[in-house]
């Protein structure tokens, strides 16, 4: 279901947590994990999880991400999809692609 889930993100797509997931924050690095997967995000990625809230989507991280980081909007809404992708597929997130 993860795979399939993750194969569609898109710029409309929309990220959300699901209850399983965990966070941590030790010595200035962000931990975040489901059941099985536990990832350190870099600084970047830190950033773009803190936008996940269940109704922006990658198009609107993206944007906020070109913003702070001062790049392209479309690398920014790539980086944001390639990510989003790797973490839905080992259930750390999960992704709808619609805004109901």
């Amino acid at each position: 279901m993860a795979a399939e889930n993750a194969g569609s993100v898109g710029p409309e797509a929309i990220a959300a947590l699901p209850l399983n997931v965990k966070i941590r924050i030790h010595g200035g690095k962000t931990i975040v994990g489901g059941y099985q997967h536990f990832y350190e995000l870099t600084e970047s990625a830190a950033f773009i999880w803190r936008q996940i809230d269940g109704t922006r989507t990658v198009h609107d991280i993206g944007l906020l991400v070109a913003g702070e980081y001062d790049i392209d909007k479309e690398s920014a809404t790539q980086d944001v999809a390639e990510l989003l992708t790797e973490l839905a597929e080992h259930d750390v997130i999960k992704i709808r692609n619609d805004k109901s």
